[in-house]
């Protein structure tokens, strides 16, 4: 049997050589840490009073209802969340004197946000040991523009969802039982279930006991027990999801997916057939990640990723930022083989687009957000499916995604909000998703017999 050197990886795309597992963190690493960690918290300092409708209507009342209230709040359902949220809006409360309410609610998902970063930097650092690797990785999620988007500009709470899936990928990613963590994240937010697919998989593949399923359920009555106690009606508590389920009659609210290019089906229909679609797929992406002979990190955080990215693609009533796990858990997979890393780029581009559709209106930005996203799902997929290969850095690839991509949103910004399809905007919308194309697709090309001459390899510059 081949023997492999110390402190190489099974897995040429890492590029780890022996002596970088060595390495402390470099002053490199450290400035970088430091200067992306102040200029997060300054883009949340300025973001800090912006306030959108959901804001308004929705988690200042919130938080003004926990603090006038204090433990009595917990008696009655005055958010539409699961108990765990009033908890949080609850300690918030505690540092009322620090700022106005809607900071604190947006402190609460900057809390997480750290929390995302620190732990996808752990991902990258235990699969790879190379410092810089995981700084980077850090940096990225700390400063990724959906994350902005997501918990300093709008308050809302999908980094603490996605904290506790990232928890629980980190966990089987070390061979370790992560259905606790995932029970956590299902107990926060409803879209929890994206990492069920995998989940489940891993289960099979580890042959863990089915009992394990039961932590699901278990998890959210106990986290559910303070505000019973409180006098809090059990139909509320547990009728949650369901309420959510019916709060919106479209099949998709600005979510890049398959729903935007369905959208003439009637909605009856729509949730139907999504809903089998996504169980369908969920089922046999289980079964493969089950049966599979791959392993090692690399495979179980793209078994992940897929996972992520399937269920909010194919379901149907999805917001735009139900992505939001998928693409932190892009840019872990990124730094771990960066021939990922147009992956994790045009995830973040796909996302801003989606997020111009509530933030200024502009919806036009999420037809081509989901054409690309729908690239992004089939070469995941087709990753998955097969063996991986060596990256390449694809130049040109690169150049025209970033200049079609760039004449994308200055279209957009300068035609504003609307639904004015000129052909201007059908000679942008083609163009970014020829070249998104184009990108994933040389990334997976690689050459035949080593780096062509000249062709400087991402893995290197990382690991050095």
């Amino acid at each position: 049997m081949k023997k492999e050197a110390i402190g190489t990886s099974a897995d040429p795309g890492l590029c780890i050589r022996p002596n970088e597992t060595l390495h402390t963190y470099s002053p490199l690493a450290i400035g970088l840490v430091m200067g992306a960690g102040f200029a997060g918290l300054g883009l949340r300092y300025l973001a800090r009073e912006h306030a959108t409708d959901d804001a308004i209507q929705f988690l200042i009342p919130w938080y003004a209802f926990a603090r006038d209230h204090g433990i009595a709040a917990l008696a009655e359902p005055f958010t539409n969340y699961t108990p765990v949220y009033s908890y949080l809006l609850l300690i918030a409360a505690h540092f009322d004197w620090l700022g106005q309410p809607l900071s604190l609610v947006k402190a609460i998902s900057g809390v997480f946000e750290l929390g995302c970063a620190i732990v996808v930097a752990q991902m990258v650092w235990r699969a790879t040991k190379v410092p810089l690797r995981a700084c980077v990785a850090f940096c990225a999620v700390w400063l990724a523009p959906t994350v902005i988007f997501n918990g300093a500009l709008w308050g809302q709470a999908d980094s603490i969802w996605t904290f506790f899936t990232l928890v629980s990928v980190a966990l089987f990613m070390r061979d370790r039982n992560g259905i606790a963590p995932f029970a956590m994240a299902f107990s926060v937010k409803a879209q929890g279930v994206f990492l069920g697919p995998f989940v489940l998989g891993m289960i099979l593949r580890r042959r863990i006991h089915l009992a394990w399923l039961a932590t699901v359920p278990g998890i959210y009555v106990v986290l559910a027990i303070p505000v019973l106690v409180a006098g809090r009606s059990v139909v509320s508590v547990f009728a949650v999801y369901l309420d959510q389920a019916h709060t919106f009659n479209r099949l998709t609210m600005n979510a890049a997916n398959i729903w935007v290019l369905a959208g003439g089906m009637p909605y009856a229909i729509g949730v139907a057939v999504g809903m089998v679609l996504a169980a369908a797929s969920g089922l046999a992406l289980s079964i493969f990640i089950a049966r599979s002979q791959r392993a090692g990190p690399e495979f179980i955080l793209l078994a992940a990723c897929v996972s992520l990215m399937l269920m909010p693609y194919l379901l149907p009533k999805m917001h735009e930022r139900y992505f939001y796990a998928f693409e932190l858990a892009s840019i872990a997979l990124a730094c771990l083989n960066p021939r990922y890393l147009p992956f994790a780029v045009i995830a973040q581009i796909d996302g801003v687009l989606s997020y111009l559709a509530f933030e200024t209106g502009i919806v036009l930005g999420v037809l081509p957000a989901a054409l690309c996203n729908s690239l992004l799902a089939y070469y995941l997929v087709l990753d998955l499916w097969r063996s991986e290969r060596r990256f390449r850095l694809p130049k040109l690839a690169w150049v025209g995604f970033i200049v079609s991509a760039a004449g994308l949103f200055s279209y957009l910004v300068l035609e504003g909000p609307g639904w004015d399809i000129s052909p201007v905007y059908l000679l942008a919308t083609g163009l970014v998703t020829a070249a998104a194309l184009r990108l994933l697709k040389d990334s997976q090309q690689a050459p035949t017999s080593g780096q062509e001459a000249g062709t400087p390899d991402v893995a290197e510059a990382l690991s050095s």
